[in-house]
């Protein structure tokens, strides 16, 4: 692009679109700035404001363009001055990075606990990103959130479970098309009130050094899939077997499968006639 043309480009800045995943970027005296700038001007919704070093690059993807997006999220990891927005809210750039990631990660390669395993601990809240997992070292503190009864129950306190879960849901993952708001819901609904370790044996008293009890947990990731599993199946029963998946959540469009899809190749005469 030769000067005039740079001039030519050099508009009044836009309103940020409502709707997809504007990304922003600043001039940047390195080779990674000209590569991202090459990526993004292949899109058609493809801005440049300013001239120089106040040069500006902006360009707005749906979600359904994750592949672009991440194509020109490679170019970027050297460059410190860059910008999102998502729905026209702006967000920090490492959660709409993560976010998409994720998001794409599960188009690739669906799989039923995707949005509940992440390898070492299980959500129950339909977002592995939820803050608040039923892992047995990180993230957990919000199950001492309650009191101890004579016997050994543990009474939840659940509208502080449910602010804790609702506040630090990562804003990012508000937004992921495979976030499911009333699944959410269901989950904080159908959460035991009331927990005995001793009839239940999915649970363990939590202690401290002193021996004092200060909460409750699974007794390990087999228990707490089973916990989870048992959400799951509970909230398919209520929302209708045939309008979610097998794991409880609302069904995703095709459309978001489609870029994915491999066509499927044409079977030969022989493989016709054996089947």
């Amino acid at each position: 692009m030769n000067a005039q043309e740079e001039q030519a480009m050099a508009v009044v800045e836009a309103d940020i679109p409502a709707q997809g995943i504007t990304v922003e970027i600043s001039y940047a005296a390195v080779a990674a700035f000209d590569q991202a700038a090459e990526v993004a001007r292949r899109h058609p919704t493809f801005q440049q404001f300013g001239e120089g070093k106040g040069k500006k690059l902006r360009v707005t993807y749906q979600l359904s363009e994750l592949q672009a997006l991440q194509e020109l999220k490679d170019t970027t990891w050297e460059l410190r001055h860059k910008r999102a927005w998502l729905h026209g809210a702006e967000i920090e750039w490492h959660r709409m990075a993560q976010m998409t990631y994720c998001f794409q990660e599960l188009l690739q390669r669906p799989r039923q606990d995707h949005c509940f395993f992440d390898s070492n601990f299980w959500s129950g809240f339909g977002c592995r990103y939820a803050i608040a997992n039923l892992a047995d070292r990180i993230n957990n503190d919000w199950l001492t959130f309650g009191h101890l009864e004579s016997g050994g129950v543990w009474v939840f306190d659940k509208p502080r479970i449910r602010e804790h879960v609702r506040k630090n849901l990562y804003s990012g993952f508000q937004h992921c098309p495979a976030f499911d708001e009333e699944y959410l819901q269901h989950v904080l609904d159908l959460f035991p009130e009331r927990v005995d370790p001793v009839e239940d044996d999915r649970w363990q008293h939590l202690t401290n050094r002193q021996g004092q009890i200060f909460g409750v947990g699974p007794r390990g990731v087999d228990a707490a899939k089973k916990i989870v599993l048992e959400f799951q199946q509970k909230i398919r029963e209520r929302r209708g077997h045939d309008r979610v998946q097998a794991n409880g959540k609302r069904k995703l469009p095709p459309e978001f499968f489609a870029p994915y899809q491999r066509p499927r190749k044409k079977k030969g005469l022989l493989a016709r006639l054996i089947g």
